[in-house]
């Protein structure tokens, strides 16, 4: 009797993993519009990489590039390639990327591109430019964004007092060692209210890649309330900004859930 009920009970095991690894291994198409240059005056070409899209079960796609300026959209099969477009009249457009597979599963992804001599407003959203201000960093040093002007920034409001912003440093110093070379800079704010708290620990565990920045205010500092982060209504910690070449807001999210290296890659 006990083993018709261990195999039983087995049997039941399995049929339910079976469900759960059905619901988690959803075969769709991920959507991944990448580009280096989003801003900039017209005539503005913009290369859209396609090559970070993927289907999570490997099935041949379609895709459909809409550029959001009226031309005839761009379609085709292959997805390992790049696509020039001009924007030859100032303006914002959202250029979306369709992904469709032999199944008709869909996904979409979008980028806002503005053709202005002065760029996106400044702001603090995707697609925004990234407004510009100037702290002390834990070297003694002074540290102003728009010096990095030209170079791929990944800004991450951390603290060391926080469990997930300590789990997240390799994956971000990772990012450093694998990308800085090629034109990322990875720059640390800190939300501690002791300097020597920030110092001690990247210290003791050897982070060196960072530019590392605290201000007074712990918690509350200047620019992680001007970025909405933390604060009153702001969003938690760990909080990555990824910003382009060109200043420009690209992400905003969980630097180990949400930021991939396709994401980085991008804008390099």
């Amino acid at each position: 009797m006990r083993i018709v009920r261990a195999s039983g009970f087995a049997v039941l095991l399995l049929g339910v993993l079976v469900l759960l690894t059905g619901c988690f291994d959803d075969p769709r198409p991920i959507a991944f519009l990448g580009s280096a240059v989003v801003s900039g005056p017209a005539p503005l070409d913009v290369s859209f990489n396609l090559a970070y899209s993927e289907h999570s079960h490997g099935l041949p796609m379609m895709f459909e590039l809409d550029f959001g300026d009226g031309t005839p959209s761009q379609t085709g099969a292959e997805l390992g390639i790049a696509i020039h477009h001009t924007y030859d009249v100032g303006g914002t457009y959202i250029a979306t990327l369709t992904l469709t597979d032999e199944e008709g599963a869909q996904d979409t992804d979008r980028l806002t591109i503005t053709v202005s001599q002065d760029g996106p407003p400044v702001g603090v959203a995707i697609g925004m430019t990234a407004p510009d201000f100037t702290a002390p960093t834990t070297d003694g040093e002074t540290f102003t964004l728009s010096d990095l002007r030209g170079r791929v920034v990944l800004i991450d409001f951390w603290g060391a007092w926080c469990p997930p912003c300590r789990n997240s440093m390799p994956h971000l110093d990772d990012f450093a060692a694998t990308y800085g070379e090629a034109g990322l800079d990875v720059v640390i704010i800190s939300t501690d209210t002791s300097q020597q708290e920030s110092i001690d620990y990247l210290t003791d565990n050897g982070y060196s890649r960072f530019i590392s920045v605290w201000e007074p205010g712990g918690r509350y500092t200047p620019i992680a309330q001007q970025f909405g982060v933390l604060g009153d209504s702001g969003v938690g910690i760990p909080h990555t900004i990824l910003i382009d070449r060109q200043g420009v807001i690209r992400f905003r999210g969980h630097p180990t859930l949400d930021l991939t290296d396709a994401m980085i890659e991008a804008l390099l």
